[in-house]
């Protein structure tokens, strides 16, 4: 009796183990970020500073990526929160050359342009005495700002070529000279505008890049870095025709923890009135000559 009562129970916890029920449960934590370049400026409003461009560097290389923002940036005054206006004023007039003394010249009415509102000192000549510099304005500065997780390549092309007078009759894309350079970090103050700090949490994008010439063509020191650009290109007309690379990246500018503004880097343009004559001359005679300069971003 004791036997069977043993066998029987062995049998009882047998059966109560075959029916366990057992419940799964699969979690997978994935996240994936893709290269992201922002371009910063004003919009074509002329609010600033606006992002405008919010590329995804997904496309193949060589390609231009997805622009999530429609509509283009602006390129602003260097140092300044202004934007570029439909006249393409982003500089001032400069002294005069060679002066033996004086020609201090002023732009009173801060709009780029050598006029009437405007003021110039007395000013001694000799020989070698120019106003090379007073086509206002001599030189026109204007920048862009760029944050990004990921290396990336600038392309431009120059279209629209035009004017008005005599200044413009002759004048081709290879008169207007082209210079670029980037600033890691800096402050800008614009008039009433509160100031605005980029780049300390930024780092040069050129990197490890192939520096394709470190040389500065028209010697402007105001250029503060130009690793990773082509010194190839020195004017307008070695971009005229097609998309054509001047700036080759790295790495990211984003180089520690922080805001878009700190992870920010400047890309600097110095386009200068040049015929061959080392800048402006009174036989060029009078009026006006611009053109558009296009900057995309590509995938490395």
């Amino acid at each position: 009796m004791s036997l069977k009562k043993l066998a029987l129970a062995g049998g009882v916890a047998a059966s109560l183990m075959a029916g366990t029920a057992y419940a799964s449960v699969i979690d997978r934590p994935f996240f994936q970020v893709l290269g992201v370049v922002v371009v910063w400026g004003a919009d074509s409003t002329g609010t600033a500073p606006v992002v405008s461009d919010f590329v995804l560097l997904t496309p193949a290389s060589g390609t231009a990526g997805a622009d999530l923002i429609s509509g283009d940036v602006t390129a602003v005054v260097t140092g300044s929160l202004t934007p570029i206006s439909a006249t393409g004023v982003g500089g001032a007039g400069s002294d005069v050359s060679g002066a033996t003394s004086g020609g201090v010249y002023s732009d009173d009415n801060a709009n780029g342009v050598l006029d009437a509102g405007d003021t110039l000192s007395a000013f001694g000549i000799d020989s070698a005495t120019d106003v090379d510099g007073m086509v206002g304005p001599a030189s026109h500065t204007s920048s862009f700002y760029v944050a990004s997780n990921a290396a990336f390549d600038i392309y431009a092309e120059a279209t629209g070529l035009g004017g008005s007078g005599e200044l413009f009759d002759g004048t081709t894309y290879d008169d207007i000279k082209l210079a670029m350079g980037i600033e890691v970090s800096g402050n800008v103050v614009d008039g009433d505008a509160a100031s605005l700090a980029f780049g300390s949490a930024a780092q040069d994008p050129t990197g490890s890049a192939t520096v394709l010439d470190p040389s500065d063509p028209l010697g402007l020191a105001t250029l503060p870095s130009n690793n990773g650009f082509d010194t190839a290109v020195l004017d307008l007309g070695d971009i005229n025709g097609a998309a054509t690379k001047v700036f080759q990246g790295g790495q990211r500018t984003a180089a520690s923890v922080g805001s878009l503004s700190e992870q920010s880097v400047r890309f600097n343009s110095v386009y200068t009135l040049d015929s061959g004559a080392g800048g402006y001359d009174l036989s060029q005679g009078a009026g006006t000559v611009f053109a558009d300069v296009t900057y995309t971003v590509f995938v490395p």
